[in-house]
């Protein structure tokens, strides 16, 4: 298993890379987890580290993988190689200095033990510190009985009996454990430590063999007196009790010594396992907050007060929790810190195939078609989950050929290990005598997961009439099994065979829901919502077997082996479901494209998949893997009402140099499948912004959009690597009648690509109307050949160019072009493009020769009233047609809204003028509102937002509310105008005659 994230060591070495990983941007971090997946840039023979653990890795987690992956100098080496492939200079030549030293110190010795801190020194485990805490009788006796309830807690935790066991050097584990609550520095506040994972990837078994190696006197003798292990199991089980209470359910004698507890707090440990699921199922609060050990409350209130620090606040605190129940915990805990368990690593997960499979051949072909399934590989990081799916891999390989192609589903996989399991000759269990049985294991199933219940008491199953043979029969195929902490409750084996089973329910003949409440069909709708609403994490399991189970094929095979008849229904209840959602626009919010699509794969049902998506009017995918693009290749040829699609790709598979041959398991054609939707003649919008493509894919995209079958409308091309498929897609596009909305924005625009591009626009049949080229940096030079577009192409209206530096050259050569008759722009965005008062020269000669020009966004420019007096000439002339001003954040003060009063006296089209984030004050509103009170203004939106006023402006601007006929939106945020300005700007609002609709 991998090593606990933030367990390894804290060298000086070590800090200094995790300072340069915290100091990277978001987007620079997620670029260096890229690199990290690129051959070329690791050492010589390392291997990848499996995305699966990158994906949502934060700096500190990130590093631990490094150390695992690469150990010693090659975690250096492998990250400046990274560096460097993001051109990050000035942070490479850091790292090359601090390489260099460390060279000069010349350390002699192991080079794994001289990256080992302080620490995590590897040591003897018999002498772990050098002195130990004094022990009572009451402690002796505490640590002998809760070492024997550990023990017995291991004894009683099954296994299958082919499940392979993978373990570990005792001096390494040794090492975890320590650092795992070593404190962080003197005067540091008690240490809280949350060790966070998915299910049964081995939080407990970590937290348990904590508690044992300080029970037999190995790990913390030295820092802890006593420690006590809290079950989440148990502690679901009580009643009311006390804190005390609570402390006496394993203490040997009833004389629990509080007084000593509390003589010594920080010398106490409680680890908390499995928390959650006490949490999830109270309402979370625990009342007043209080310290008394003796006060009855409800065992949840009890666990919330110690995790909030309000009993023991000196005290340690290691938790454990899974998704989502983490969430729920961050929230109570007192600045915990995180730990994630990654479970077994890509390494662990292939030898465990291979062990299982045995002939290495065979277990070569089974890795080959898993790993094509990333959702089926991240599951193996649970130690009986990867039990399930080889288990059923190994059946599946006996009845089909090992070269059938496409990676197997994990749904295929555990029904055709349950119907394995089922075939022996377990009496409880025979098909037909046990139908009823059946229909109401999976109905506790579905009712755990809709209740976040995963322990079921004896009283659960008498409710579900289980009878004893048949549960017996279950915990013999350790489907289910003892928990071992709670007697008289059974729990499944792994959280996914609960999900299964959850979803079976709803697969199954009946009309009655989980809950007793509503009908099956109404109850599978919500939590269908809910699913791929991302509202309940438990369901994302239960959905995704649940359209397994669609497939004829599986039901069959259940129907066999359970003797239940499957309802034949549930397929049209899901088009159903479909064509609802279509009718109230619930595609468009929040809904979870990629899963559906995910869904739908795992059915294997192209029909079901062709009904389902012709209802889908859009779709939002974030391409991050192969099995991504598998599944999108799969469903995007049946979406026949697609109108609007994004797609980013955002993985790297697409980046390397696409052959004939599988690249990751997956073959070129997948990613043309893809791309000949947009050739679908429905398809009108499409967004590409984010994507990273290699040059082949790229070159296939652009061929498929250059299709005269493409009949897009709008395309946004936003930040797309390699910025050279520009070129490509401008030569595509040449004379293309469709499109009339193209965004290039977030590109590095060079002279070449501009060249090209604008080129392409000018062709006298391109029918482009709006075009975006913000953060582009665009140059001077640039601008010329932007010149000759605004002239050349007769239709383009909008064009936006904020965020680049065009300068006051610049726009002296766009305003030449929009001087010129045949230019047709109407609205002109130059925000934050580094212009100054010679700009405004150029913009009022613009503005007094353009026929068309109604719409200028100039705000975060450095104009200064000098600048605005200048715009201001040709404001003020009756023929100037500008009906929208923007100039926030320019620098304007009282005199500049002086100009613009004046020029607004003699202006009859200008309706929205924006003067918010400047030095305004309440003489700059008092001479606006001069004018706003004139039966000729037109002005219908004012913005005044943080321009400095007080209560003295809002006697001049109720004026204006009492009386203006035309002013309707007016923003006034960000300034203290104080109750007596807001009471008399709220007389005028109450009349009737105040036109004003909304006040900001």
């Amino acid at each position: 298993m991998a090593s606990p994230a933030g367990i390894s060591g804290h060298d000086g070495a070590r800090d200094q890379l995790l300072c340069h990983l915290r100091g990277l941007e978001p987007w620079q971090l997620e670029d260096f987890k890229l690199g990290l997946q690129c051959p070329e840039l690791l050492p010589e023979g390392a291997r990848r580290i499996p995305w699966a653990d990158l994906r949502a890795a934060g700096p500190i987690e990130l590093l631990c993988l490094l150390e695992e992956r690469f150990p010693g100098r090659r975690m250096w080496e492998a990250a400046l190689r990274v560096f460097e492939d993001l051109r990050l200079s000035s942070l490479c030549q850091r790292m090359r200095a601090e390489l260099d030293g460390e060279r000069r110190r010349a350390f002699v010795g192991s080079p794994l033990i001289a990256e080992m801190s302080q620490v995590c020194r590897l040591q003897d485990p018999n002498q772990e510190e050098p002195e130990t805490l004094e022990e009572t009788a009451h402690g002796r006796r505490c640590r002998e009985r809760l070492r024997a309830r550990i023990l017995a807690l291991w004894d009683r935790t099954p296994w299958p009996e082919d499940h392979i066991y993978l373990r570990h050097v005792t001096q390494r584990e040794h090492a975890e454990l320590r650092a795992l609550l070593h404190p962080r520095g003197a005067g540091a506040p008690p240490l809280t430590v949350l060790l966070q994972g998915a299910p049964g990837v081995g939080k407990t078994t970590l937290a348990t063999k904590l508690v044992l190696h300080w029970a037999e006197g190995v790990l913390f003798r030295g820092r802890f007196a006593y420690v006590f292990y809290i079950s989440g199991h148990r502690l679901a089980e009580l009643g009311d009790t006390s804190f005390a209470g609570l402390l006496a359910l394993d203490w040997p004698d009833s004389q629990v010594p509080v007084d000593e507890f509390r003589a010594h707090p920080e010398r106490l440990l409680f680890v908390i396992d499995g928390a959650e699921e006490v949490i999830l199922g109270s309402d979370g609060s625990a009342g007043r907050p209080g310290a008394d050990w003796y006060q009855e409350l409800p065992a949840a209130s009890i666990l919330v007060r110690l995790l909030k620090k309000e009993l023991v606040p000196e005290a340690t605190l290691l938790v454990t929790a899974g998704p989502p129940g983490g969430h729920a915990l961050r929230r109570l805990l007192l600045s915990p810190r995180r730990v994630a368990i990654p479970g077994f690593t890509e390494g662990d997960r292939r030898e465990y195939l291979r062990r299982f499979l045995g002939d290495p051949d065979v277990a070569e072909e089974a890795w080959r078609r898993v790993r094509g399934s990333e959702t089926l590989v991240r599951s193996c990081a649970a130690p009986l989950a990867c039990w399930a799916v080889c288990a059923g891999l190994k059946r599946e390989l006996a009845g089909s050929p090992a070269s059938a192609p496409g990676a197997p589903t994990r749904t295929s996989l555990y029904a055709r290990l349950f119907c394995s399991l089922l075939a022996g000759p377990e009496p409880g269990l025979r098909a037909g005598s046990s139908a009823g049985q059946w229909r109401a294991f999976c109905a506790m199933a579905a009712e755990g997961l809709w209740l976040a219940a995963f322990t079921f008491a004896g009283d659960a199953l008498e409710r579900r009439r289980l009878e004893g043979p048949f549960i017996d029969g279950l915990l013999r195929l350790q489907i289910l099994r003892r928990v071992s902490d709670c007697e008289h409750c059974v729990t499944f084996a792994h959280r996914s065979f609960q999900a299964f089973f959850g979803a079976l329910f709803y697969v199954l003949w009946g009309t009655r829901g989980s809950l007793g409440g509503v009908p099956r069909h109404q109850e599978m709708r919500r939590w269908l919502n809910d699913a791929f609403a991302d509202a309940n994490p438990y369901w994302r399991q239960m959905v995704r077997f649940f359209f397994g189970l669609l497939g004829s094929d599986l039901a069959r095979q259940l129907e066999e082996a359970l003797g239940c008849q499957m309802s034949p229904g549930v397929a049209a209840e899901v088009l159903d479901w479909a064509e609802e959602l279509e009718r109230c626009g619930a595609f468009s919010a929040h809904f979870d494209f990629l899963w559906l699509f995910q869904c739908l794969h795992e059915a294997q049902d192209e029909n079901l998949a062709r009904r389902v998506l012709n209802h889908l009017p859009e779709a939002d995918l974030d391409i991050q893997d192969c099995e991504h693009l598998w599944v999108s290749s799969f469903c995007l040829k049946h979406c026949q009402k697609l109108r609007k699609l994004r797609l980013s790709v955002s993985g790297r598979a697409l980046e390397k140099r696409w052959t004939s041959s599988v690249v990751a398991g997956f073959p070129m054609h997948q990613w043309e499948d893809i791309c000949s939707v947009f050739c679908s003649g429905n398809l009108s919008e499409l967004d590409v912004s984010n994507s990273k493509l290699s040059t082949a894919s790229m070159t296939r995209l652009c061929l498929k959009l250059g299709n005269p079958r493409c009949r897009l409308q709008k395309l946004i091309w936003k930040s797309v690597s390699p910025v050279e498929g520009l070129r490509k897609l401008g030569v595509l596009l040449r004379g293309n009648r469709h499109l009339t909305h193209l965004d290039l924005s977030s590109n590095s625009l060079d002279a070449t690509v501009c060249t090209g591009v604008f080129r392409m626009l000018r062709h006298s049949t391109c029918s482009l109307k709006y075009l975006w080229l913000e953060k582009g940096n665009l140059s001077v030079a640039a601008c010329e050949d932007l010149a000759s577009l605004l002239t050349g192409t007769p239709g383009l209206t909008r064009l936006c160019l904020g965020l680049n530096p065009l300068g006051d050259e610049g726009t002296r050569l766009l305003c030449g072009a929009l001087t010129r008759p045949e230019c047709v722009l109407q609205r002109l965005e130059l925000w934050c493009c580094r212009l100054g008062a010679p700009s405004c020269r150029h913009l009022s000669d613009a503005l007094l020769q353009s026929r068309s020009l109604a719409h200028l966004n100039l705000r975060r420019n450095h104009l200064g009233d000098r600048g605005v007096k200048l715009l201001c000439a040709a404001l003020g002339r009756a023929d100037c047609a500008l009906q929208s001003l923007n100039l926030s954040h320019c620098s304007l003060t009282v005199a500049g809204c002086c100009e613009l009063a004046h020029a607004l006296k003699r202006n009859g089209h200008l309706k929205i003028l924006d003067v918010g984030n400047n030095d305004v004050q309440d003489a700059g509103v008092k001479e606006l509102c001069s004018v706003l009170k004139s039966p000729s203004c037109v002005l219908q939106t004012l913005g005044l937002e943080k321009c400095n006023l007080t209560a003295a402006c809002c006697r001049p601007l109720s004026s204006v509310l009492g009386s203006s006929k035309s002013l309707e939106n007016l923003n006034l945020l960000g300034n203290d105008l104080g109750p007596d300005g807001v009471n008399r700007l709220w007389t005028p609002l109450r009349k009737s005659t105040c036109k004003l609709r909304k006040l900001g």
